[in-house]
């Protein structure tokens, strides 16, 4: 009497075999989590550890899991992608209306952007962003504020020294406009 004698592979041998044989996407994980739920009964042999019989197991796997399921988004993928922190994309091509692109490739830059949303709102109200006009109000009214404190310089200095000739009360009130104008122009050119 002859045994038949059963090629039986762990899990990660297993999914590298169905990716070889199908050319299918198929994880370690997936497949163990197949097992656990009974997608794979004839195949899974023991499930501590995880043991598969390789000879049956491309035929049951090609029959119990859909063709789609591998590229198909799972419910509950876009939350994961959303809160976790943006991740750099590849950039989608742009295609002309008559050719939209692959269903997949459109849910995955929907889950991208709302990622992007939501970590915005998200840094939005622990107030580490703030709208840039507010910013730049701000900061022009603090340069405004520097400007005037430094051009009361020349008023101040002949209140505190009186014995400050005007040419030299002139002379100080040209070198702090020179040097705004100077940090004027370097933030023009910083701006360009």
């Amino acid at each position: 009497m002859k045994v038949a004698t059963a090629l039986l592979l762990n899990s990660r041998k297993a999914a590298e075999l169905i990716q070889e044989k199908t050319g299918r996407s198929c994880t370690r994980q997936n497949l163990e989590k197949l097992c656990r739920q009974g997608r794979l009964p004839k195949s899974c042999k023991s499930l501590q550890p995880i043991r598969v019989d390789g000879e049956i197991l491309i035929d049951e796997y090609l029959t119990s899991v859909d063709q789609r399921q591998a590229i198909r988004p799972k419910p509950g993928v876009a939350r994961s992608v959303a809160d976790s922190a943006p991740r750099a994309m590849p950039i989608f091509n742009a295609t002309p209306d008559d050719q939209l692109p692959p269903y997949t490739e459109s849910q995955a830059r929907k889950a991208y952007e709302q990622a992007n949303l939501l970590e915005l709102e998200r840094k939005q109200k622990e107030t580490l962003l703030l709208p840039a006009d507010e910013v730049e109000r701000a900061w022009a009214d603090t340069v405004a504020i520097a400007k005037t404190k430094l051009l009361a310089v020349p008023s101040r200095l002949r209140q505190r020294i009186p014995h400050l000739t005007l040419e030299e009360i002139a002379i100080a009130e040209n070198l702090i406009r020179e040097s705004l104008e100077e940090l004027s122009a370097e933030g023009d050119n910083n701006d360009n």
